[in-house]
């Protein structure tokens, strides 16, 4: 048996690797899967993202199904097999492109190599059987068993599924999880101390990518790309930041203004913390805080690359912000850590991840961070909460008693600050919700607050 990864030599290794790493260390794909692709062909790149995605995507799905034809529990096997399983029965169910018997074979050569000749037997005889149903599978009756359906049909985990269905209604969850299953566009944020918007569509098409205007954010761009974004020039440059559209909302938001002071309390990878720089023309001083110092060094190499010099990194605990010596600045930034899963869509591991205790365990940080950039920030100072999840325990309820305790900070009004379209998302004063089967957005929460004068 393989003792550990070897160099990929095709699509179907280097998204097994990357499965493998995601399962067995906690990775993020986004992070395990790129540096398996230097080795292959484009075509053979593009293949190992769609199936190593769709197979996170489709997980729990992916084990019931194969489940029907194993003589003992998935999780019996080692992990090598399992994910192998896994990838091979998303390409059977959902991978059109794919032949069944290419599947199949690939998926036997790769036993052989990451297991031994009697698991690739196993392999073998399972996804034959798979292959022979042709996704004629005892699927839940979505009239007798309608969260069941929900569950296996749209692969969320069922805890999430019954919370989102007493919330939205079945239907209301059917069209979240729907959401959650597609592939969300590529932002760009043009950075307008090197560039316009206009000016980058065209160096973008020089460079063999297509690039169109968001029809929900002005100057945003959303792009297709056959490869990384690092291979390109303009991205070396710093012309642009790779952002999801609802972070890209959230700087503007603090209206950040040249020559002041303004803190990002939890500022790894440092998108919004380049945001909040080039706003401010690269003016006055931005302090990126995380409590991770590997962390940090992404902040600083993004404002390298963008061409920055108001970011200031300080690794601190962000709850205890108080004892670091800063001067009280002018507002304050707090993303705080959240289930995330507003972003479900970018980062499908994590409804797997997360557990019910989480929403417990979070707010309590979130509520403490909050707290902390309250004390420090001075009088007539504006404080920002985002969270990229629309759970209440993290959004209503952490804003609500952080206003009760805190009565002199007061709602401020966000309709001046978003385009028309979605000013539909203000759900109350200072608050706003986007979701992504609403609108079309991942699922974030904003709360915005000014400290009274006294």
């Amino acid at each position: 048996m393989a003792k550990r990864a070897r160099q990929a030599e095709t699509a179907r290794e280097a998204a097994l690797q990357a499965l493998y790493r995601v399962e067995r260390d906690g990775a993020f794909l986004n992070l395990a899967l790129p540096p398996l692709l230097n080795s292959l062909p484009p075509r053979e790149r593009s293949l190992a993202r769609e199936i190593a995605t769709g197979t996170l995507r489709r997980r729990n799905t992916l084990d019931w199904s194969l489940e029907l034809f194993l003589k003992q529990p998935l999780e019996k096997l080692t992990g090598w097999i399992r994910n192998l399983l896994r990838l091979s029965a998303y390409q059977l169910l959902y991978l059109e492109r794919v032949p069944d018997h290419a599947a199949v074979d690939e998926a036997v050569k790769l036993a052989r190599r990451y297991g031994h000749r009697g698991v690739a037997g196993l392999v073998n005889a399972v996804l034959r059987r798979l292959a022979a149903c042709g996704g004629d599978l005892p699927w839940p009756d979505p009239e007798q068993q309608p969260l069941e359906h929900l569950v296996l049909c749209y692969s969320h985990p069922r805890w999430l599924v019954k919370r989102w269905s007493r919330r939205f209604g079945l239907a209301g969850a059917r069209a979240l999880c729907e959401a959650n299953n597609l592939p969300p566009p590529l932002a760009l944020r043009p950075n307008r101390l090197r560039t316009d918007p206009y000016a980058l569509v065209e160096r973008l098409a020089a460079e063999d990518v297509a690039a169109a205007f968001s029809p929900r954010l002005p100057g945003v761009l959303l792009a297709k790309l056959a490869g990384p974004v690092s291979a390109l020039s303009s991205y070396r440059e710093g012309l642009f930041t790779v952002q999801g559209e609802s972070s890209i909302l959230v700087a503007p938001l603090l209206q950040p203004q040249p020559g002041e002071q303004i803190l990002d309390l939890c500022s790894a990878p440092g998108g919004k913390s380049t945001h909040l720089a080039e706003l401010m023309d690269d003016r006055g001083l931005v302090t990126a805080v995380d409590r991770y110092p590997h962390r940090l060094r992404l902040v600083e190499h993004a404002a390298q690359r963008l061409g920055l010099t108001i970011i200031e990194t300080v690794a601190a605990d962000g709850t205890r912000i108080g004892a670091a010596g800063l001067q009280p600045p002018d507002r304050i930034l707090v993303d705080a850590p959240c289930s995330g899963f507003g972003v479900i869509r970018r980062l499908p591991e994590l409804k797997w991840r997360r557990r019910p205790a989480d929403l417990v365990r979070l707010p309590r940080i979130q509520l403490a961070l909050l707290e902390a950039a309250a004390a420090l920030l001075r009088p007539g100072g504006l404080l920002l909460y985002s969270v990229c999840t629309g759970e209440p325990e993290e959004t209503t309820v952490v804003a609500d008693n952080f206003s009760a305790a805190y009565p002199h900070f007061v709602p401020q009004p966000l309709e001046s600050l978003l385009p028309s379209e979605l000013e539909s998302s203000i759900t109350a004063p200072g608050r706003l919700f986007f979701y992504p089967h609403i609108h079309g957005l991942d699922g974030f929460f904003i709360a915005l607050w000014r400290k009274a004068q006294r």
